[in-house]
Protein backbone atom coordinates (compact mmCIF):
# COMPACT_ATOMS: atom_id res chain seq x y z
CA UNK A 1 0.00 0.00 0.00
CA UNK A 2 1.41 3.24 -1.14
CA UNK A 3 2.19 5.72 2.18
CA UNK A 4 -0.76 8.04 3.20
CA UNK A 5 -0.94 11.80 2.57
CA UNK A 6 -0.40 13.32 5.86
CA UNK A 7 -1.64 17.37 6.83
CA UNK A 8 2.12 19.00 6.68
CA UNK A 9 2.52 20.50 10.21
CA UNK A 10 4.78 23.53 11.38
CA UNK A 11 4.76 24.82 15.22
CA UNK A 12 2.94 27.98 16.00
CA UNK A 13 5.89 29.62 16.98
CA UNK A 14 6.66 30.08 13.01
CA UNK A 15 4.74 32.69 12.28
CA UNK A 16 7.43 35.34 14.68
CA UNK A 17 5.41 38.60 15.75
CA UNK A 18 2.69 38.19 13.16
CA UNK A 19 -0.09 38.88 15.58
CA UNK A 20 1.22 41.74 17.86
CA UNK A 21 2.65 43.38 13.98
CA UNK A 22 -0.74 43.18 12.73
CA UNK A 23 -2.53 44.56 16.13
CA UNK A 24 -0.25 47.44 16.08
CA UNK A 25 -0.71 48.20 12.56
CA UNK A 26 -4.51 47.52 12.16
CA UNK A 27 -6.01 46.77 15.04
CA UNK A 28 -7.69 44.18 17.30
CA UNK A 29 -10.89 43.74 15.17
CA UNK A 30 -8.45 43.24 11.81
CA UNK A 31 -6.26 40.69 13.73
CA UNK A 32 -9.29 38.89 14.93
CA UNK A 33 -10.46 38.92 11.23
CA UNK A 34 -7.53 37.50 9.78
CA UNK A 35 -7.55 34.88 12.27
CA UNK A 36 -10.48 33.89 11.56
CA UNK A 37 -10.60 33.40 8.08
CA UNK A 38 -8.06 30.84 8.34
CA UNK A 39 -9.61 29.00 11.26
CA UNK A 40 -6.94 29.31 13.46
CA UNK A 41 -7.15 30.58 16.97
CA UNK A 42 -5.63 33.34 18.66
CA UNK A 43 -4.97 31.52 21.34
CA UNK A 44 -1.90 29.98 19.09
CA UNK A 45 0.11 32.71 20.25
CA UNK A 46 0.17 31.29 23.98
CA UNK A 47 1.10 27.79 22.88
CA UNK A 48 3.67 28.44 20.26
CA UNK A 49 5.27 24.82 20.22
CA UNK A 50 1.25 23.50 19.07
CA UNK A 51 1.56 22.12 15.73
CA UNK A 52 -0.58 23.73 13.25
CA UNK A 53 -1.50 22.98 9.14
CA UNK A 54 1.11 24.74 6.86
CA UNK A 55 -1.11 25.59 4.42
CA UNK A 56 -3.02 27.37 6.84
CA UNK A 57 -0.18 29.24 8.21
CA UNK A 58 0.94 30.30 4.51
CA UNK A 59 -2.59 31.70 4.21
CA UNK A 60 -2.52 33.31 7.68
CA UNK A 61 0.53 35.31 6.24
CA UNK A 62 -1.00 36.29 2.83
CA UNK A 63 -4.54 37.93 4.64
CA UNK A 64 -2.18 40.03 7.00
CA UNK A 65 -0.74 41.60 4.17
CA UNK A 66 -3.70 41.76 2.62
CA UNK A 67 -5.44 43.90 5.81
CA UNK A 68 -2.08 46.21 5.32
CA UNK A 69 -1.68 46.86 2.05
CA UNK A 70 1.95 45.60 2.38
CA UNK A 71 3.73 43.64 -0.10
CA UNK A 72 6.85 43.32 2.04
CA UNK A 73 4.65 41.82 4.95
CA UNK A 74 6.55 38.60 5.17
CA UNK A 75 9.91 40.55 5.25
CA UNK A 76 9.10 42.86 8.26
CA UNK A 77 7.75 39.50 10.32
CA UNK A 78 11.29 37.52 9.21
CA UNK A 79 12.92 40.28 10.36
CA UNK A 80 11.86 40.50 13.52
CA UNK A 81 12.84 36.84 14.07
CA UNK A 82 15.45 35.08 14.90
CA UNK A 83 16.55 31.76 13.86
CA UNK A 84 17.00 30.46 18.15
CA UNK A 85 12.92 31.28 17.64
CA UNK A 86 12.41 27.79 16.34
CA UNK A 87 13.89 26.14 19.56
CA UNK A 88 16.02 23.65 20.38
CA UNK A 89 15.91 22.64 16.67
CA UNK A 90 18.03 25.22 15.28
CA UNK A 91 19.78 25.13 18.91
CA UNK A 92 21.25 22.08 18.43
CA UNK A 93 22.38 22.93 14.63
CA UNK A 94 24.03 26.03 15.91
CA UNK A 95 26.84 23.86 17.83
CA UNK A 96 28.25 22.14 14.86
CA UNK A 97 31.70 22.98 14.45
CA UNK A 98 31.32 24.66 10.67
CA UNK A 99 28.57 26.41 8.89
CA UNK A 100 28.45 23.40 6.34
CA UNK A 101 27.83 20.88 8.90
CA UNK A 102 25.35 23.28 11.21
CA UNK A 103 23.35 23.30 8.04
CA UNK A 104 23.16 19.61 7.52
CA UNK A 105 22.34 19.00 10.96
CA UNK A 106 18.56 21.47 10.11
CA UNK A 107 18.36 19.49 7.06
CA UNK A 108 18.58 16.20 9.04
CA UNK A 109 16.42 17.27 12.49
CA UNK A 110 13.86 19.48 10.80
CA UNK A 111 11.12 17.13 11.00
CA UNK A 112 10.89 18.06 15.08
CA UNK A 113 9.95 21.54 14.13
CA UNK A 114 8.08 20.36 10.74
CA UNK A 115 5.98 17.82 8.47
CA UNK A 116 5.80 18.44 5.06
CA UNK A 117 9.01 20.43 4.41
CA UNK A 118 11.65 19.48 2.09
CA UNK A 119 15.39 21.02 3.16
CA UNK A 120 18.62 20.23 1.12
CA UNK A 121 21.74 21.34 1.15
CA UNK A 122 23.84 20.77 -2.30
CA UNK A 123 26.88 22.24 -4.29
CA UNK A 124 26.15 23.92 -7.46
CA UNK A 125 29.38 25.47 -9.45
CA UNK A 126 31.25 27.62 -6.93
CA UNK A 127 28.10 28.17 -4.43
CA UNK A 128 26.35 25.58 -1.83
CA UNK A 129 22.82 26.02 -1.97
CA UNK A 130 20.78 25.81 0.98
CA UNK A 131 17.50 25.50 -0.19
CA UNK A 132 13.84 24.86 2.19
CA UNK A 133 10.62 24.16 -0.05
CA UNK A 134 7.52 24.12 1.67
CA UNK A 135 4.88 21.86 0.75
CA UNK A 136 2.37 24.38 -0.93
CA UNK A 137 2.04 22.53 -4.15
CA UNK A 138 1.37 24.99 -7.30
CA UNK A 139 -0.13 27.41 -4.83
CA UNK A 140 1.74 30.45 -4.53
CA UNK A 141 2.47 31.81 -1.14
CA UNK A 142 4.89 34.53 -1.65
CA UNK A 143 4.27 36.69 1.97
CA UNK A 144 4.96 33.24 4.01
CA UNK A 145 7.98 31.94 1.79
CA UNK A 146 9.95 35.83 2.18
CA UNK A 147 9.36 35.22 5.66
CA UNK A 148 11.63 32.58 5.97
CA UNK A 149 14.63 34.90 4.55
CA UNK A 150 15.78 36.51 7.36
CA UNK A 151 15.63 33.78 9.95
CA UNK A 152 17.71 31.53 7.36
CA UNK A 153 20.55 34.58 6.93
CA UNK A 154 20.73 34.97 10.83
CA UNK A 155 21.40 31.15 10.77
CA UNK A 156 24.45 31.63 8.67
CA UNK A 157 25.63 34.93 10.09
CA UNK A 158 26.00 33.18 13.66
CA UNK A 159 29.15 31.79 11.33
CA UNK A 160 29.81 34.64 8.74
CA UNK A 161 29.00 37.61 10.64
CA UNK A 162 26.49 40.32 10.74
CA UNK A 163 27.32 42.32 7.21
CA UNK A 164 27.35 38.74 5.18
CA UNK A 165 24.80 38.12 2.87
CA UNK A 166 23.97 34.98 0.08
CA UNK A 167 25.82 35.74 -3.51
CA UNK A 168 21.59 35.58 -4.34
CA UNK A 169 18.27 34.59 -2.72
CA UNK A 170 15.73 32.18 -4.72
CA UNK A 171 12.31 32.01 -4.18
CA UNK A 172 9.29 30.25 -6.05
CA UNK A 173 7.40 32.94 -7.05
CA UNK A 174 7.48 34.79 -10.64
CA UNK A 175 9.01 38.27 -10.76
CA UNK A 176 6.25 41.45 -11.08
CA UNK A 177 6.11 44.60 -10.33
CA UNK A 178 5.27 44.47 -6.77
CA UNK A 179 8.00 41.82 -6.15
CA UNK A 180 10.27 44.62 -6.96
CA UNK A 181 9.89 45.49 -3.72
CA UNK A 182 11.08 42.25 -2.06
CA UNK A 183 14.78 43.17 -4.21
CA UNK A 184 14.87 47.18 -2.99
CA UNK A 185 14.63 45.79 0.67
CA UNK A 186 17.26 42.74 0.31
CA UNK A 187 19.50 44.71 -1.34
CA UNK A 188 20.76 41.31 -2.41
CA UNK A 189 19.95 39.69 -6.08
CA UNK A 190 16.71 37.55 -6.62
CA UNK A 191 15.87 34.97 -8.77
CA UNK A 192 12.34 34.12 -9.36
CA UNK A 193 10.60 31.33 -10.23
CA UNK A 194 12.81 28.39 -8.19
CA UNK A 195 11.77 25.93 -5.93
CA UNK A 196 11.19 27.19 -2.46
CA UNK A 197 13.59 29.15 -1.44
CA UNK A 198 16.91 28.96 -0.96
CA UNK A 199 20.54 31.20 0.11
CA UNK A 200 23.69 30.83 -1.94
CA UNK A 201 26.63 30.26 -0.09
CA UNK A 202 30.52 30.35 -0.90
CA UNK A 203 32.38 27.58 -0.99
CA UNK A 204 34.79 29.25 0.91
CA UNK A 205 32.33 30.17 3.91
CA UNK A 206 30.86 26.67 4.93
CA UNK A 207 34.15 26.06 6.19
CA UNK A 208 33.98 28.95 8.53
CA UNK A 209 33.66 28.05 12.22
CA UNK A 210 30.84 30.23 14.53
CA UNK A 211 31.84 33.68 15.19
CA UNK A 212 30.77 33.65 19.00
CA UNK A 213 33.04 33.51 21.59
CA UNK A 214 33.87 30.64 23.79
CA UNK A 215 32.37 33.07 26.93
CA UNK A 216 29.05 33.54 24.86
CA UNK A 217 28.13 30.11 23.49
CA UNK A 218 24.59 28.83 24.30
CA UNK A 219 23.51 26.06 26.32
CA UNK A 220 24.34 22.27 25.11
CA UNK A 221 21.00 21.00 23.45
CA UNK A 222 21.91 17.41 22.98
CA UNK A 223 19.87 15.55 19.89
CA UNK A 224 17.47 14.26 23.12
CA UNK A 225 16.45 17.57 23.49
CA UNK A 226 15.27 18.06 19.88
CA UNK A 227 13.73 14.71 20.02
CA UNK A 228 11.64 15.73 23.25
CA UNK A 229 9.92 18.50 21.31
CA UNK A 230 8.63 16.34 18.18
CA UNK A 231 4.88 14.80 17.74
CA UNK A 232 4.28 11.90 19.61
CA UNK A 233 4.87 8.55 17.52
CA UNK A 234 2.28 6.72 18.80
CA UNK A 235 -0.15 6.61 15.84
CA UNK A 236 0.42 6.30 12.17
CA UNK A 237 1.30 9.29 10.72
CA UNK A 238 -2.05 10.24 9.36
CA UNK A 239 -3.52 9.90 12.84
CA UNK A 240 -1.33 12.04 14.12
CA UNK A 241 -1.74 14.76 11.96
CA UNK A 242 -5.16 14.66 11.94
CA UNK A 243 -4.75 14.72 15.76
CA UNK A 244 -2.95 18.15 15.54
CA UNK A 245 -5.77 19.67 13.75
CA UNK A 246 -8.46 18.30 16.71
CA UNK A 247 -6.34 19.50 19.06
CA UNK A 248 -6.06 22.79 17.35
CA UNK A 249 -9.41 23.77 16.46
CA UNK A 250 -10.80 22.75 20.40
CA UNK A 251 -9.12 25.90 21.67
CA UNK A 252 -11.62 27.37 19.90
CA UNK A 253 -13.96 24.85 21.55
CA UNK A 254 -14.67 23.44 17.92
CA UNK A 255 -14.99 19.79 17.32
CA UNK A 256 -17.08 19.57 13.87
CA UNK A 257 -15.61 17.38 11.32
CA UNK A 258 -15.98 19.50 8.44
CA UNK A 259 -14.37 22.44 9.73
CA UNK A 260 -11.51 20.08 10.47
CA UNK A 261 -11.34 18.26 7.19
CA UNK A 262 -11.61 22.43 6.01
CA UNK A 263 -8.10 23.20 7.94
CA UNK A 264 -6.49 20.04 6.95
CA UNK A 265 -6.99 21.01 3.00
CA UNK A 266 -8.66 17.91 3.00
CA UNK A 267 -12.26 17.30 1.69
CA UNK A 268 -14.56 15.57 3.83
CA UNK A 269 -14.86 12.16 2.21
CA UNK A 270 -11.15 12.56 2.14
CA UNK A 271 -9.97 12.80 6.10
CA UNK A 272 -12.53 9.70 6.38
CA UNK A 273 -11.06 8.01 4.04
CA UNK A 274 -7.02 8.40 5.43
CA UNK A 275 -8.42 7.37 8.57
CA UNK A 276 -10.06 4.75 7.82
CA UNK A 277 -7.05 3.48 5.84
CA UNK A 278 -5.49 3.37 9.22
CA UNK A 279 -8.09 1.39 11.24
CA UNK A 280 -9.56 4.87 13.19
CA UNK A 281 -12.75 7.38 12.67
CA UNK A 282 -12.64 10.90 13.31
CA UNK A 283 -15.06 10.16 16.24
CA UNK A 284 -12.15 8.15 18.16
CA UNK A 285 -9.19 10.93 17.19
CA UNK A 286 -11.98 13.72 18.80
CA UNK A 287 -12.70 11.80 22.13
CA UNK A 288 -8.92 10.96 22.63
CA UNK A 289 -7.84 14.19 21.64
CA UNK A 290 -11.09 15.82 24.07
CA UNK A 291 -9.76 13.53 27.08
CA UNK A 292 -6.29 14.74 27.21
CA UNK A 293 -7.37 18.24 27.07
CA UNK A 294 -9.94 17.59 29.70
CA UNK A 295 -7.33 16.15 32.23
CA UNK A 296 -5.12 19.05 31.68
CA UNK A 297 -7.56 21.96 32.04
CA UNK A 298 -8.79 20.20 35.06
CA UNK A 299 -5.67 20.14 36.37
CA UNK A 300 -3.72 23.29 35.35
CA UNK A 301 -6.74 25.82 35.40
CA UNK A 302 -9.21 26.75 37.52
CA UNK A 303 -12.37 26.83 34.45
CA UNK A 304 -16.16 25.65 36.02
CA UNK A 305 -16.72 22.17 35.12
CA UNK A 306 -19.54 24.26 32.64
CA UNK A 307 -16.35 25.95 31.29
CA UNK A 308 -14.15 23.38 30.43
CA UNK A 309 -17.28 21.62 28.67
CA UNK A 310 -18.06 24.56 26.40
CA UNK A 311 -14.04 24.88 25.77
CA UNK A 312 -14.00 20.93 24.49
CA UNK A 313 -16.93 21.80 21.95
CA UNK A 314 -19.49 20.40 24.29
CA UNK A 315 -23.07 22.04 24.15
CA UNK A 316 -24.20 20.38 27.57
CA UNK A 317 -21.64 19.74 30.44
CA UNK A 318 -23.63 16.56 31.13
CA UNK A 319 -22.61 15.31 28.25
CA UNK A 320 -18.65 16.00 29.18
CA UNK A 321 -19.43 14.84 32.49
CA UNK A 322 -20.79 11.54 31.52
CA UNK A 323 -17.91 11.02 28.82
CA UNK A 324 -15.26 11.83 31.25
CA UNK A 325 -16.61 9.73 34.00
CA UNK A 326 -16.33 6.84 30.75
CA UNK A 327 -12.73 7.40 30.31
CA UNK A 328 -11.61 7.87 34.06
CA UNK A 329 -13.81 6.04 36.06
CA UNK A 330 -14.75 9.32 38.09
CA UNK A 331 -16.76 12.42 37.28
CA UNK A 332 -14.31 15.40 36.35
CA UNK A 333 -14.98 17.31 39.73
CA UNK A 334 -14.31 14.02 41.49
CA UNK A 335 -10.75 13.68 39.55
CA UNK A 336 -9.60 17.45 40.14
CA UNK A 337 -10.75 17.05 43.99
CA UNK A 338 -8.37 14.19 44.00
CA UNK A 339 -5.60 14.84 42.33
CA UNK A 340 -5.49 18.78 43.76
CA UNK A 341 -5.44 17.19 47.02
Amino acid sequence: MTKLAVVPLARARGFGSLPSFLEERAGEAALIRTFQSTQLPLALEAEPDRPIPIRAMAELFERAAHQLGSRTFGLDIGERMTHLGYGNWMRHSLQAPTLREAIVRVCATSWSHQRGFTWSFHRSGPVWLWRATPPLGETVRAQYIDHLIYPMMKFAQHYLGEDWAPAWIEVNYRHDRDAAAVERRLQTPVHFDRQGIALAIRAEDVRRPPLVLPHARPVQVELHDVLEETVPETAPEAVRSVSAVVALRLLDGHADIDGAAQLAGLSLQGLQRRLRREGYSYRQILEATRRTRAVSLLLETRLSISEIALTLGYEEHSNFTRAFTRWMGVSPMKFRGLHRS
